[in-house]
């Protein structure tokens, strides 16, 4: 009587490769993946705040256009909704929300200016709860994170927003956009050391 292949080896198997996958070679594929990616969204974050740089206007009026189609496109979108639901008791509210939001955005994208200095009031906001967020990171990481470029970034993406909220309406336009590159290349300078950190630790681990 012939024996039977044990049907159990199989399963074993599967769960050791499963462990193997899951070990310290694994991990260490993780990690290299993801310092890969933060090394190569901190390379486009650079070079997009050095364009930034180099042509502000460009940058503000952008981030003015962005802002104004997405406005738009919402405010449609709630109007269109609306209509759909005459009958339902928040119509009106939905209506005259869906309308202030498609004049708000129509009016960024034929006054650019204006709309870009109200961009200049939310994206300095903006920029301060930003730097809450990294200095706390940056307090919360300091003994696994290369904590010290976020300290830094905190600071000035900080120190950036301040400027924003305290700028002359005539000069938001060229601050925004320098601001903005500055918060970008600060920003990509940060996630690229954070990737160049993490490959050196799994080749180092080797």
């Amino acid at each position: 009587m012939s024996a039977r292949p044990a049907t159990g080896d199989s399963g074993l198997d599967s769960l050791s490769e499963q462990g193997h996958a899951f070990g310290p070679g694994g991990a260490s594929r993780v990690v290299a993946r993801v310092g890969t990616s933060a090394l190569r969204l901190g390379v486009v974050l650079a070079v997009l705040g050095i364009l930034s740089l180099i042509a502000p206007w460009g940058a503000a009026t952008a981030v003015d256009i962005a802002c104004g189609v997405a406005l738009a496109t919402a405010g449609v979108a709630q109007i269109m909704l609306s209509a759909t639901a005459l009958d339902w008791r928040g119509f009106w509210l939905s209506l005259v929300c869906g309308a202030i939001s498609l004049m708000a955005g129509m009016a960024m994208l034929v006054i650019p200016r204006a709309g870009i200095e109200a961009i200049v009031v939310f994206v300095g906001l903006a920029l301060l709860f930003e730097a809450a967020a990294k200095l706390a990171a940056a307090w919360a990481l300091r003994d696994v994170f290369p904590w010290v470029w976020l300290l830094g970034d905190g600071l000035l993406t900080a120190v950036l927003g301040s400027i924003l909220l305290t700028a002359r309406p005539e000069d938001a336009g060229t601050l925004l956009g320098v601001l903005i590159g500055v918060n970008l290349l600060s920003s990509g300078l940060t996630f690229a050391a954070t990737g160049w950190s993490l490959r050196q630790r799994v080749t180092a681990g080797r």
